[in-house]
């Protein structure tokens, strides 16, 4: 009974996904829609099934998701680093804080072109834009996180005798890490979004031009199966970001 439960619950959650899809069904053989432009979803399974077992699909994720996962790895840890900064050094915020919250509304796009002259058309360009875009929302949610731990739990630790390399690890990062994990948890499909859409600008390479590329040929039933396929690697990893959320969270305790 307890498992039955379970799958309904579970069952439940899921149930949007195969309305959407009914919808979309409907929509393509009632012929509002050309077929071209909304295909049925025979045609796009088709389309992913094939470019699948050829591995022209796969290999475009793994140049994709190997870029999203070095920038957002890179962005990630300096965004720790500089939201303890920000939280904790007082000469540091005075320093960066106003120039960190002045450039967070600017759109990084703008810097494609500076960003392609110094890095290349190529994955370092891709690497670099997903770093800077991760760096932003987990600085925030770094900083927010680490000032939110009560002053008293702090100076507890320093009555107890606690350095400040000992109070970092026992005290104030157990106490930010939820809110640095919600933080990573944004970052990560940020990173991905912005790897797909330099991707798109210009490469020959990854998800993002194999999507700009179906467009260009008018293999509309390609370009929805390459979204299939990034909401698949999109999912994938979020889910394994919660789980080491989760393990790093009970670790902790």
């Amino acid at each position: 009974m307890i498992a039955l439960k379970r799958m309904w619950s579970g069952a439940r959650a899921w149930y949007s996904v195969p309305l959407m899809l009914l919808l979309w069904q409907c929509v393509a053989l009632s012929g509002l829609i050309s077929a071209r432009v909304l295909p049925p979803l025979g045609a796009v399974f088709a389309a992913f099934v094939n470019d699948v077992i050829s591995g022209n699909l796969p290999y475009h994720v793994l140049v994709t998701t190997g870029r999203t996962f070095a920038g957002f790895v890179i962005g990630s840890v300096a965004g720790v680093l500089v939201g303890f900064g920000l939280a904790r050094v007082r000469w540091f915020e005075y320093l960066f804080e106003p120039v960190f919250f002045a450039g967070y509304p600017v759109p990084k796009i703008a810097l494609f072109p500076i960003f392609t002259f110094l890095f290349g058309i190529g994955t370092p360009s891709k690497i670099a834009f997903a770093a800077l875009e991760c760096l932003y929302p987990v600085v925030v949610a770094t900083h927010l996180a680490s000032r939110a731990t009560g002053r008293e739990i702090v100076w507890a630790g320093q009555n107890m005798g606690m350095t400040r390399g000992t109070l970092l690890r026992h005290v104030l990062i157990p106490a930010a890490l939820p809110g640095i994990l919600n933080g990573l948890r944004i970052a990560l499909p940020i990173g991905m979004t912005v790897v797909i859409v330099t991707e798109m600008i210009g490469d020959t390479h990854g998800l993002g031009f194999y999507i700009a590329n179906s467009g260009a040929t008018f293999r509309y039933d390609k370009l929805y199966a390459g979204m299939l396929a990034i909401g698949l690697v999109g999912l994938v990893l979020d889910r394994a970001l919660v789980f080491i959320s989760r393990r790093l969270s009970h670790g902790m305790r």
